[in-house]
């Protein structure tokens, strides 16, 4: 009987670590992406001048709000002066964090909606019109275009949630949003540092 009540104690403990460790696993994952573009701006903040500081900071802001998006973004960072290499790693790490956040603590949103009359049926419903492209060839290639074209409405909030409507892995959503937003952000600085050469400036 002792020996079958360690047993039982062992297994009781050992399910506690567990159960524990799940819940601290969630946790991680729900503080890093915000831990890790706090360390980012903090970084930035206090490489760039005073002068520069407080422009970088209401355009940051702006990218969190349509319409704003890089299109109109990356043009008024280097325009107010802003390295390259801050806007540039500034438009990623943002679009890549917010997918983060979204793709690995989908769990959260899900709690939200499912408790919330009337966006508990749209969800439902969502998820069936959803269930016929979950199988569809090229799926991932689809996501990565709809992350690279520059329309309203596409980025890396959109992205995430489109993903993991159509039942995309977290990690595949990151792949996703950081490939398009490496391409995108890219091609719009190429783009804009090439016209002011053109024009002389």
């Amino acid at each position: 009987m002792k020996i079958q009540k360690i047993i039982n104690d062992a297994y009781e403990q050992v399910y506690r670590i567990r159960t524990n460790l799940a819940y601290l696993y969630k946790f991680i994952k729900f503080v890093t992406p915000f831990l890790t573009i706090a360390f980012y701006f903090l970084f930035v903040f206090d490489y760039l001048p005073p002068e520069l500081a407080g422009k970088y900071g209401a355009l940051v802001a702006a990218y969190l709000f349509p319409p704003a998006g890089k299109e109109s973004i990356i043009p008024l960072m280097l325009g107010s002066g802003i390295p390259i290499w801050i806007a540039w790693s500034t438009i990623i790490i943002m679009d890549v964090i917010s997918a983060s956040i979204i793709a690995y603590n989908w769990w959260f949103a899900e709690l939200i909606i499912t408790h919330i009359p009337f966006l508990d049926r749209g969800y439902a419903w969502l998820q069936k019109r959803a269930e016929k492209f979950k199988k569809k060839k090229l799926l991932t290639l689809s996501l990565l275009i709809f992350m690279i074209v520059p329309f309203q409405g596409t980025g890396g909030i959109s992205t995430p949630i489109l993903s993991r409507f159509l039942g995309v892995e977290a990690k595949k959503t990151i792949f996703i949003v950081l490939t398009g937003s490496i391409i995108t952000t890219t091609l719009w600085i190429l783009w804009w540092e090439g016209l002011l050469n053109f024009l002389g400036i």
